[in-house]
């Protein structure tokens, strides 16, 4: 549904061909969005077939094969809000799966365990210091401005989770955190 979002979001700005929408795609969402090369050009079928979309033309370059150029429809403009508004509305808990292993990483040597806890922090802390400097462009390779707003709550998010990363390394040395008070008689 998000890709769809993506893709009528940036036809109706302009009309497109595909690696054109994905280069522009990746230039102003790129650090945040999970939007794959390959998810574009099923989608932008299957938008296509829904008459969301429609194909306006072709371009050649050279001896490659025909870029076809897209534009959305008057029902694209109505899906565009439809699937906007659904997103916004629509309420996510955030629910890692890295919990799961968590919850059963007391059949590892805890050893083994602080070292996931370490290389996992040291991941997202790379992964703040790369969105740092997205927001650090030169104006004429800048982002919009709402980009930034969503990179800083990507930020917040990694920064929540690197102090979480410490605290559970924290105490997984202090404590045996895979048996209850009960277990250990406490």
């Amino acid at each position: 549904m998000s890709v769809e979002l993506v893709i009528l979001g940036f036809l109706r700005e302009r009309e497109y061909h595909g690696y054109e929408l994905k280069k522009d795609i990746q230039r102003r969402m790129g650090p945040w969005a999970d939007v794959k090369f390959g998810s574009i050009y099923h989608a932008l079928k299957k938008l296509v077939q829904r008459g969301a979309v429609e194909k306006v033309g072709a371009e050649r370059r050279g001896t490659r094969p025909d870029r076809i150029i897209y534009r959305i429809t008057e029902r694209g403009e109505e899906e565009f809000l439809s699937l906007l508004k659904k997103l916004l509305n629509g309420f996510q808990r955030i629910y890692p799966e890295f919990c799961i292993g968590f919850y059963y990483a007391g059949n590892l040597p805890r050893e083994e365990v602080a070292e996931i806890l370490t290389q996992r922090q040291a991941q997202y802390e790379e992964l703040v210091e790369t969105f740092k400097q997205v927001k650090e462009l030169p104006a004429h390779q800048k982002i919009p401005r709402v980009s930034e707003v969503i990179i800083d709550h990507a930020i917040l998010h990694m920064a929540a989770e690197v102090e979480w990363l410490k605290m559970a390394r924290r105490r997984l040395g202090e404590e045996d955190l895979y048996r209850s008070p009960e277990e250990q008689g406490t």
